[in-house]
């Protein structure tokens, strides 16, 4: 009879749906939190309502930071 809870599968995985990888920061894995700190998804996972423009966005950074 205790009253312990178990551990939540958000807590094994990434947020995002789909996604198999073990979390590293909020949730997220390492990819899907610079997406999330970029505002591609919210902290539920999903998609933002601009989604395709911010995406056109986030590559374009990204490509800048490779570089």
């Amino acid at each position: 009879m205790s009253d312990k809870k178990k551990p939540e599968a958000s807590s094994v995985q990434c947020k995002k749906h789909g996604c198999k990888h073990s979390p590293s920061k909020f949730g997220f894995c390492a990819d899907h939190f610079d997406q999330f700190k970029f505002g591609l998804i919210n902290k539920g996972g999903e998609p933002c309502m601009d989604y395709d423009k911010k995406l056109d966005q986030y590559e374009h950074a990204r490509g800048r930071k490779v570089v």
